[in-house]
């Protein structure tokens, strides 16, 4: 969240220095930090896999620098975490995590070699 708030604002700031404030700027203004730290990390409301973490964390850093610099309120946070929130299950559909003992198409994962011969050895 913070590196696509830090990028898009230095990016919006090279090419017109005058309308757009520079990436420190929006990185230390507002409750960007608080909201990054702790509101936008609540395990209830965010996405489950490390994928759709990272999707949420960029969907809701370009939302605060798209309403800060096109929606005249300073104070973007809570409205792009509301939004980012509202597409959760729909990132968690898209990016679901393989369930543990099981590869990426689903199937049980194979037995190593180690465990047949201790279950052998146990038949003994």
């Amino acid at each position: 969240m913070l590196l696509t708030v830090g990028a898009l604002a230095a990016l919006a700031h090279q090419i017109d220095p005058q309308v757009h404030g520079g990436g420190l700027f929006h990185l230390t203004s507002g409750g960007l930090l608080l909201g990054a730290l702790f509101i936008a990390t609540d395990p209830v409301t965010s996405p489950i896999s490390r994928s759709g973490r990272l999707i949420f964390a960029i969907g809701c850093g370009a939302l605060v620098f798209v309403i800060r610099s096109w929606g005249n309120f300073p104070e973007a946070v809570a409205f792009a975490v509301l939004l980012m929130n509202a597409l959760v299950p729909l990132i968690d559909r898209v990016c679901r995590p393989r369930a543990y003992g099981r590869n990426a198409r689903g199937k049980p994962l194979v037995a190593a070699k180690w465990t047949r011969q201790v279950k052998e050895v146990d038949k003994v």
